[in-house]
């Protein structure tokens, strides 16, 4: 499933379409993964992830990504229809050459 961005509607236009860490209350919020595609700017996966009716993308790190395969999730394709819970956490940022918050997913259900 590929996130769609038609004309007909604003979604995905307004706002952030990716998650961030202040979109994450706590370690309890429950986002489903709805789809993965391919981020082309970066070559890795992005979930597309639902929570309360609201879309947003994610897109996989290394560190993350090896979370997912480590959790039994074979391929991406795989991760569609899992609940996805998040951690937050700090991470060194080349571009801002200091620790910045970061998401860490948690657990996948």
């Amino acid at each position: 499933m590929e996130m769609e961005n038609k004309m007909d509607s604003w979604d995905g236009f307004l706002g952030s379409a990716f998650l961030s860490v202040e979109d994450v209350k706590s370690e309890q919020d429950v986002f489903v993964c709805i789809g993965v595609e391919m981020d082309t700017e970066n070559q890795r996966p992005s979930l597309i992830l639902e929570k309360d009716n609201v879309k947003q993308k994610y897109s996989l790190n290394v560190t993350n990504s090896n979370f997912v395969k480590d959790a039994g999730i074979k391929s991406p394709k795989e991760i569609v229809g899992k609940k996805i819970f998040f951690r937050k956490s700090m991470a060194f940022s080349p571009t801002a050459k200091k620790d910045v918050p970061t998401l860490r997913i948690s657990k996948i259900e």
